[in-house]
């Protein structure tokens, strides 16, 4: 028990009251924030970011909440506590994020062979406002370009000998897993210099001249054309 003494005019009052810890009484409950054991979970899921780019919404989600929970404590310090835990969950993210990122831009530029220049579905695909369905300024920017591209071989009738094949995105073998591609998200492959293919499941790279079809060609085929000269 601790009294205070002060003064009220010409009278002296003592106030007693009970300090907790000095009479070994327990502090009082406080509850540990939802959103700061949320950002540290974020945060060790983080790791995940070094398997693809659209992992990086994982530590986007870690940081806010644990910016979140740190509001939350400082409005209501008497009923929550966390801030090491959400701190912690924001670091990990942090670190999780430029680490992973880190890896995938090493990995986008280390695998491309020297003298092609690494393009990725995304550039290909026409404006979504224009319904004409047209190939963007990019993709037309690149014609004649040597680029190198990342996908998957579609099954055809031929599986060794293949000298022309059809790559997509997303491995297509099973029509229950992935949506069929759209024109703009299939490129059309011919081997020259006498290379030849196996059918193969796994992703391959593919590096050639690239061609935008126009209605001028005397051969058709699909909208975008590469003569791969290198093959792996």
């Amino acid at each position: 028990m601790v009294e205070h003494v002060y003064r009220v005019g010409d009278n002296w009052r003592i106030v007693e009251y009970y300090d907790d810890l000095a009479e070994g009484r327990p502090e009082r409950y406080r509850s540990l924030s939802a959103w700061a054991v949320g950002s540290l979970a974020f945060g060790l899921l983080s790791i995940l970011t070094a398997f693809d780019w659209v992992m990086g919404a994982i530590p986007m989600l870690g940081i806010f909440l644990g910016l979140g929970a740190l509001q939350r404590i400082d409005r209501t310090p008497d009923e929550l506590t966390g801030v090491r835990v959400a701190m912690a969950g924001m670091i990990l993210s942090g670190v999780f994020w430029i680490l992973g990122y880190g890896w995938l831009t090493y990995l986008h530029f280390a695998d491309t062979p020297p003298g092609y220049y690494r393009i990725t579905y995304g550039l290909l695909q026409p404006n979504p406002a224009d319904r004409t369905g047209q190939p963007p300024p990019a993709a037309r920017a690149l014609e004649g370009k040597r680029v190198f591209v990342k996908g998957y071989m579609t099954p055809g009738r031929q599986n060794s000998g293949i000298s022309q094949f059809v790559l997509v995105p997303v491995d297509n073998t099973c029509p229950y897993c992935a949506p069929h591609p759209k024109e703009s998200e299939m490129i059309q492959v011919k081997l020259i210099h006498g290379i030849k293919a196996n059918y193969k499941t796994r992703m391959l790279g593919v590096g050639g001249e690239f061609h935008v079809r126009s209605e001028n060609d005397e051969e058709k085929g699909l909208l975008y054309q590469i003569r791969a000269d290198y093959f792996r």
